[in-house]
């Protein structure tokens, strides 16, 4: 039907004028009647989410990545033609709207249309309405229509490219250089982890996918580099889980000489400007506890603090077989690849501390 309108049903090249948030902060404080008076045009763009009306007037929402805006279509406005498009445009087509910016009566600010544009088809339909998913398979498996229809789970995303920015921009400025390093290595090595297995055909070798990023920037200490880091994708073929995932994004950062003290510095830094550039100052609240990000950290070794929640005392001597017992009667697990009272303890204080 679009294309015998003479409509590219797949799009072209569009221009706007501003977002849906730079229009609601631009004409926060204004008022129905002030908007009138100011005349004030835009061009915006976004995804079809909501649409209502029947006959010569219709409602609609856009969507673009800072959020939504209403869009306000008269028939008399945007002609007949023009409004054709609109009435035929379902929920995930994606439009381009012209118009004047004003308020409704409700006080919500919207786009009065002038001019309709179709800029792409949506071949399938929004999940439940646009209501959201719930089904925890289709929001891992589909992240895209996860990402359409929650917007907290857009929101976390751009969060998350935000933070990576910021660690790169705070390591930068303290003299580190960001480096890359080989994926594909001869053996595993960095860590005690299981690979994945590939086959190089030229040289005709098998080959493993990194499970750490350790080594190779170690080496680069060893060649004079003195500051180095790496946020890169690390591979191991295990388990999965809540807090397991066989690809996942790694931080390594090596500095020449330095101690534990120095690195716990660096992340306290890190950490501290990351929150400020993100979440701005004050303090963080999360998983329901508020904590002062910007006061200094406290600093206690873990055995302490395993002793101070558990009463589990490991400064004293014990066998790895004792350890183990004392993991038992905490209900603390222990994993295959544990061999020393050292994992043990780590373990103790990923469960409580």
């Amino acid at each position: 039907a679009l294309r015998e309108q003479g409509i590219d049903p797949f799009g072209k090249r569009f221009e706007r004028t501003a977002n849906s948030q730079e229009l609601k902060d631009k004409f926060a404080d204004l008022d129905k009647e002030q908007l009138h008076e100011l005349n004030e045009t835009a061009t915006i763009a976004g995804r079809l989410v909501t649409k209502r009306g029947k006959g010569k007037v219709g409602f609609a929402h856009l969507q673009d990545r800072e959020g939504q805006i209403q869009i306000y279509v008269r028939k008399d406005a945007v002609g007949e033609e023009n409004y054709e498009i609109f009435k035929k445009a379902d929920l995930g087509d994606f439009l381009g709207v012209e118009g004047e910016v004003m308020r409704t009566d409700m006080g919500e600010l919207s786009i009065k249309a002038t001019h309709i544009t179709h800029l792409s088809k949506a071949l399938r339909p929004l999940p439940e309405k646009f209501h959201g998913l719930t089904d925890v398979e289709t929001i891992y498996r589909k992240r895209y229509l996860d990402l359409i229809s929650n917007r907290e789970s857009f929101e976390r995303f751009v969060t998350r490219s935000k933070i990576i920015s910021e660690i790169r921009r705070y390591l930068d400025t303290q003299g580190f250089l960001e480096v890359e390093t080989p994926v594909l290595h001869n053996e595993a090595g960095g860590a005690a982890a299981r690979p994945f297995i590939t086959h190089h055909n030229a040289q005709n070798i098998d080959m493993v996918l990194r499970i750490a990023t350790e080594l190779h920037l170690k080496r680069l200490i060893v060649g004079g580099m003195e500051r180095v880091y790496e946020i890169g994708r690390i591979f191991r073929n295990e388990g999965m889980d809540a807090t397991h995932n066989p690809e996942f994004t790694s931080i390594e950062v090596y500095q020449a000489y330095a101690d534990f003290q120095d690195i716990m510095d660096l992340t306290e830094g890190i950490i501290q400007h990351v929150a400020k550039a993100v979440k701005g100052d004050g303090p963080v609240i999360y998983q329901g506890t508020e904590i002062k990000i910007n006061e200094p950290f406290k600093r206690v070794h873990m055995v302490d603090a395993i002793k101070e929640i558990t009463g589990v005392d490991f400064w004293k001597y014990m066998t790895f077989e004792e350890a183990k017992a004392i993991a038992a009667e905490k209900k603390v697990p222990v994993e295959k690849h544990y061999t020393e009272v050292g994992h043990i303890i780590n373990a103790f204080f990923e469960e409580f501390v």
